[in-house]
């Protein structure tokens, strides 16, 4: 099968791009950046491609010649959508818009990566892939993501009722080796770059907010059983752990798992995300559907998972810090 993936030398599209070779797949990859899939460059089956998701007429060569059709591409960093939000806009809902019209004109099945965020601050937690979505002011650039990924799912819908043969596949919040460059984008990252430079680790206030954190290979598992499986066709999977862990747990956990010296450290939301962030108390799947389905729940612990991250972490760092 040929495989295009947008976003396929980011996190998640480089576990996807390994895991779809050893299945024996062809690959290509789009990309702006080749960081996280040097390691497949010499592989006879990938193909890189360097390049935007706004570049139509590339994009449409990509697709026409492509079985399979990932879109990953996006900006996922809080930090930017607080910051930078008409970069996410144009990244995240045209990118997607031009990936949907011209998976549709050539028939190829399209799966979506979407996000948790899609339920915002809903209070009725786990959540089902068919609860209410509860956000918050048009202001407050925290929902900007929120509300492209949606407006996204809206679209994938539309395109369904035309023909198109597409799955939705919402994270909760995937980890693991290769997840962001130590402290940025996510939270995991963000404490790790702390701990391994030895600075106090800075978690924002209060600190009981929870997330369900899912190892990378337990995600991709589920993220190709939704691609694969006929029967998952225009259907919508929550794919993550109902384990909740609060982000004072976190922080304590990868402070023992590491063997760290830092202190935990607790700031205002604004200190980190600027003024545009409002924060989520609680994110929580039923996975359900995906179990029934998919025939998918994960199995990887937050110990096994957060060991293995670390150790690829702490490695990057000495040999990074060798380097320099």
């Amino acid at each position: 099968m040929r495989i295009f993936i947008t976003g396929g030398a980011g996190f998640v599209g480089s576990h996807l791009a390994e895991a779809e070779l050893a299945a024996g797949h062809n690959i290509t990859v789009l990309d702006l950046s080749d960081e996280k899939i040097k390691h497949l460059l010499n592989h006879p089956r990938l193909k890189f491609i360097r390049g935007s998701i706004l570049d139509e007429p590339l994009i449409n060569k990509l697709i026409e010649r492509a079985d399979l059709v990932y879109h990953l591409a996006a900006i996922a960093d809080p930090h930017l959508y607080c910051n930078n939000p008409l970069k996410v806009l144009e990244v995240d809902l045209e990118g997607s818009q031009l990936i949907m019209k011209l998976a549709h004109r050539h028939l190829k099945k399209l799966v979506f990566s979407s996000t948790s965020e899609i339920y915002g601050k809903n209070p009725k937690v786990p959540w089902k892939e068919n609860d209410d979505r509860l956000l918050g002011a048009t202001e407050k650039m925290r929902w900007s993501y929120s509300s492209i990924k949606s407006v996204c799912e809206h679209y994938l819908f539309a395109y369904a009722q035309k023909g198109l043969k597409m799955t939705i596949c919402r994270f909760f919040n995937f980890y693991g080796p290769r997840l962001d460059f130590l402290g940025q984008g996510r939270v995991i990252s963000c404490f790790l770059e702390r701990f391994l430079t030895g600075k106090p680790v800075q978690i924002v206030k209060p600190g009981n907010q929870t997330r369900c954190f899912t190892f990378i290979s337990d995600g991709i598992d589920g993220l190709r059983k939704a691609a694969h499986l006929p029967k998952a066709e225009g259907q919508v999977f929550n794919l993550g752990t109902n384990r909740e862990t609060t982000m004072i747990q976190l922080a304590q956990l990868i402070k023992r798992l590491g063997g760290f010296k830092s202190k935990i450290v607790f700031i205002p939301a604004e200190k980190k995300y600027g003024k545009g962030y409002d924060d989520i108390p609680r994110r929580v799947p039923n996975i359900q559907k995906a179990k029934k389905i998919l025939r998918w729940e994960p199995t990887t612990s937050l110990e096994d998972g957060l060991k293995q991250t670390i150790e690829y972490y702490r490695m990057f760092y000495q040999k990074n810090r060798h380097e320099s």
